[in-house]
């Protein structure tokens, strides 16, 4: 079955415990802390010995099937832990787990964990079969009201409330980083007596640890929302992210719109494009706002800031950069500068 990470810790109190555990996903505090309550629960069912092993640096893939066929010399059940880290499974690998799943069940608990999978890794039959003989937590960073509701419940869990002044000044400032948002809670915890934890609170004790994706910064234009966009850019800048990354970003999905546009219908555009599913709302809602004439003036501002970024042309392309994804973010060009400018300080 598959289980979030929030809803681990009901699913692990519920016996008998999973014999085989999948912890995968781009963010690493949500595995870090879903790995550590599975070895909890597995010595609280008896599970004294714990052998590690880690793909980064070398799997005999053999050799750790035999060694799940012998017997401890020191507990009767054993955690055996197996980290993929970045690497793909290969073919020896999808084997193995091919046979763990569909082995007898034994004494021992196995925790898988890795990076992200592809799409392609979750259809493929071992992930189907890990899934239906165990336990799959996929660790995805939470956005928008998921991330409120994730500081709310880390706070409630700790016995406090966050007051929503406060949950929304947590979320602007350590938006992308769950372990700064986990720290900053812990910081308040630590700082403020009272059970409800308030706007002033906050903004006495929250430090800026914002920590964005870059690819995201222009995914929140496309969505319409010119503040978070904004927010976003200048976190990015101060990080010391390059604007070329951001302005070539911005022109290839400016050059997908326009090809959509082109084509005789959003959907033909989206299958020449080989859009994926999981994107295509997201353009739509672009589409929508924006006009095909001021998506190809869009996209001419884009080349010109990546002249500028490349030194072919003058001018400021981190100023140029906030004005384009205000505008594509689409509403009055002037008005919606203003209101994201605002928001964003």
């Amino acid at each position: 079955m598959i289980v979030k990470p929030e809803r681990l810790a009901a699913a692990l109190e519920r016996p008998p415990l999973a014999k085989l555990f999948l912890i995968f996903g781009e963010e690493p505090l949500q595995r870090i802390e879903s790995a550590d309550a599975i070895r909890t629960a597995a010595r609280a069912a008896g599970a004294a010995e714990r052998l590690r092993f880690d793909a980064t640096t070398g799997i005999d893939w053999d050799f750790l099937h035999a060694e799940t066929q012998s017997l401890s010399l020191f507990s009767a059940r054993r955690v055996i832990e197996i980290e993929l880290g970045k690497k793909k499974p290969d073919a020896a690998a999808e084997r193995f787990l091919k046979t763990l799943a569909n082995g007898p069940d034994g004494d021992d608990i196995f925790i898988i964990s890795g990076d992200a999978l592809s799409r392609e890794d979750e259809k493929k039959a071992w992930f189907a079969e890990l899934a239906a003989r165990g336990v799959v937590v996929p660790c995805r960073l939470p956005e928008g009201a998921a991330f409120h509701q994730w500081l709310g419940t880390r706070a409630r869990a700790r016995g406090r409330e966050l007051a929503a002044p406060a949950a929304d000044l947590l979320a602007a400032r350590t938006e992308g980083n769950l372990l700064a948002a986990a720290q900053e809670i812990d910081l308040l915890l630590l700082l403020v007596d009272s059970p409800l934890i308030t706007l002033e609170h906050a903004l006495a004790a929250v430090t800026d640890s914002a920590r964005y994706d870059v690819y995201k910064v222009v995914d929140s234009a496309l969505a319409g929302d010119a503040a978070r966009a904004v927010r976003m850019l200048r976190g990015v800048r101060e990080e010391g992210a390059e604007p070329v990354v951001i302005s070539w970003s911005a022109g290839r999905e400016l050059r997908v719109l326009s090809c959509v546009q082109a084509a005789p219908s959003v959907d033909a555009g989206f299958a020449a494009e080989r859009i994926w599913q999981t994107r295509q709302p997201l353009l739509r809602r672009a589409l929508q706002r924006l006009s095909t004439r001021q998506v190809q003036t869009l996209l001419r501002d884009s080349v010109r800031i990546d002249w500028m970024v490349k030194g072919m042309d003058t001018g400021e392309p981190w100023d140029e950069l906030e004005s384009l994804l205000v505008a594509m973010a689409g509403g009055p060009w002037l008005g919606a500068l203003g209101e994201a400018v605002r928001s964003a300080r």
